[in-house]
């Protein structure tokens, strides 16, 4: 990507421009200073320009451009270099420095170009600045969205509610199953954080399992929330500890993203059953899961796919909050909503994306034309729309998802 290709450059051109380097020659070194300071000012242009990400496309063409540029560069930068290093004797080093002036001069030319359109980029930004400035110097700004909405999930709190405060003396578990992104863990925070439910019981703990165990890790975080303090101690010590604090009082522990039978199985050795109406919910990606874990009253809850119209209710909540969605806008916006096919997760970040844009008819529809793209399965669908916010990230932060995905 662009910005990780200029961070290379612009710390291989400060190494040549270090006191006590010799490698290359005054004339050159000039130049060398030039680009520095070119490449330093694409930088910070590159970051600056992608903080409101407005134009996505705009952004695609002028990093497209700086890439072009940065590599070629780069290539000439180390071709170059190599010849000087390698260099048999003085004159031969003399024709490679000389060579290595001629090259930065040809790049020159690129450089100054591509400088040209930043510039211009950067006016027809502070010129859209003022104008949307303008606009909207009158209204008031919109509060922050509740995180935890549950759009579309009445039913199913209502559900797991009923689930919880059952009459069931016997520790009772209540699993929720369904897709990766379809809404579990929302599901249960909600409940989790209600505070008639709260109320009802002594001891509250939260873990999050994910697809690799990590005993010791669940182990903390469950004495942590009963003892309210962390414990230097060995895993069997913790489990008694996570024992005795438990024993006696009735509470509600949710395990969320559990992936196997085979950790359920170590898991529940933990948790006494004292006949006092304890519970523990559960979420999981898999139905065999679900039904191992789940008691014969009480099957597992399927959390489904919203509906369009709880989908539109959900979209136009996370954008808009309270206020109805201009009817141009809402023209447009239902295809969108259509498109993430019920998914929750696709749908608040589309709308998260949206939020971050003017509301205009131009930048929807270029929305839509990336989320019409979104075809095969749900999960791909999914994963297509998690890549937009990765466009939308700070450029720092991209480099830094580009190098750990070599990992």
């Amino acid at each position: 990507m662009a910005y990780g290709g200029l961070s290379s450059l612009t710390y291989t051109l400060e190494q040549l421009l270090k006191p006590n380097q010799f490698l290359i020659c005054g004339s050159c070194t000039q130049h060398v200073e030039s680009f520095y300071q070119s490449f330093c000012v694409l930088q910070v242009f590159l970051e600056d320009i992608t903080k409101e990400a407005k134009d996505i496309e705009t952004l695609k063409v002028i990093e497209g451009r700086i890439r072009d540029v940065i590599y070629k560069a780069e290539d000439k930068d180390d071709s170059s270099l190599r010849n000087i290093i390698l260099a048999d004797c003085e004159d031969d080093q003399q024709r490679a420095c000389i060579f290595f002036n001629e090259e930065l001069l040809k790049v020159e030319e690129d450089v100054d170009s591509l400088r040209k359109e930043v510039m211009q980029i950067e006016f027809n930004n502070h010129r859209n600045k003022s104008a949307e400035l303008a606009r909207t110097s009158s209204s008031p700004g919109k509060s922050s969205i509740e995180e935890n909405m549950i759009v579309g999930m009445e039913d199913d709190f209502n559900t797991i509610l009923d689930r919880l405060t059952a009459q069931t003396d016997e520790l009772t578990f209540i699993p929720i199953f369904g897709m990766g992104g379809i809404g579990k863990t929302t599901l249960a925070r909600k409940v989790y954080d209600d505070s008639s439910i709260r109320s009802r019981f002594d001891k509250h703990a939260w873990v999050t399992i994910s697809e690799e165990y990590n005993e010791r890790q669940m182990l903390l975080e469950i004495s942590s929330s009963i003892t309210g303090r962390n414990q230097e101690m060995s895993n069997d010590q913790l489990m008694e500890v996570v024992y005795r604090g438990l024993k006696g009082r009735r509470f509600l522990i949710v395990i969320d993203d559990i992936w196997s039978a085979d950790t359920w199985d170590q898991m529940q050795r933990i948790f006494p059953n004292d006949g006092n109406k304890s519970r523990i919910l559960l979420t999981t990606r898999l139905k065999y899961v679900a039904d191992y874990v789940s008691c014969p009253d009480f099957p597992p809850h399927c959390k489904s796919f919203l509906s369009l119209e709880d989908s539109w209710n959900l979209f136009t909540e996370k954008i808009f909050q309270k206020d109805p969605c201009p009817a141009l806008l809402e023209e447009i916006g239902k295809p969108i909503v259509h498109q993430c096919r019920g998914l929750p997760l696709s749908i608040v970040v589309v709308a998260g994306l949206l939020g971050k844009m003017d509301p205009t008819h131009d930048n929807w529809k270029r929305v839509e034309g990336n989320v019409n793209s979104f075809f095969g399965t749900v999960s791909e669908r999914c994963q297509s729309t998690l890549s937009l916010s990765y466009s939308y990230l700070p450029q720092y932060l991209r480099a830094c998802f580009s190098i750990l995905e070599v990992f």
